[in-house]
């Protein structure tokens, strides 16, 4: 279930970006800043502790605010893995990484606006993560997979619920 390789790096950034088709699993982290994320034509804010995870396929860049630079942390494994964590007929990924039984995952990424203990726990695990992932220790990748896994739970704690609920399951509770 580990992915072949965990990377991790900041950017600051004081214009606009290009956009990026992402390819992997990515989690990022605006750890300073402020401005807007564009991403698949949408707008979301952007400030400090905003967390974001984006599967692949998603079309993004950052529009940094005037006099407030972006300082965002990315995280990235490659998609496979990620997948299988999502696949709930996969009793691994049931019982290990996330409490749905089903999820179904809207166009739209999650975004989510953290503060107090979810904060400091994302904030620790980025820490963590770009400091692992600068290691060459036999355990990085099982390292840096644990803290990935703790923005993960994150998201899954700080989104709607209904996010995660697929419009069938949707339907059936309304007959």
């Amino acid at each position: 279930v580990l992915p072949d390789t965990i990377q991790a790096h900041v950017s600051r950034y004081q214009t606009p970006t290009s956009y990026a088709n992402n390819r992997d699993q990515t989690f990022i982290l605006v750890r300073s800043g402020k401005g807007k994320a564009l991403i698949n034509g949408l707008e979301y804010n952007l400030r400090p502790n905003t967390l974001i995870n984006l599967g692949p396929f998603h079309r993004y860049r950052f529009l940094p605010s005037k006099g407030a630079p972006l300082e965002i942390a990315e995280a990235r494994m490659n998609s496979s893995t990620y997948h299988h964590l999502t696949d709930f007929k996969s009793p691994k990924a049931k019982q290990l990484y996330l409490k749905y039984e089903q999820m179904t995952v809207p166009s739209q990424p999650p975004v989510v606006y953290l503060k107090g203990l979810s904060a400091e726990i994302a904030n620790e695990s980025m820490d963590g993560l770009l400091h692992e992932a600068m290691n060459d220790s036999v355990d990085r990748i099982q390292l840096c997979f644990c803290y990935m896994m703790n923005f993960l739970g994150i998201i899954t704690d700080q989104m709607p619920k209904e996010y995660f609920s697929s419009n069938t399951t949707q339907k059936k509770g309304k007959k």
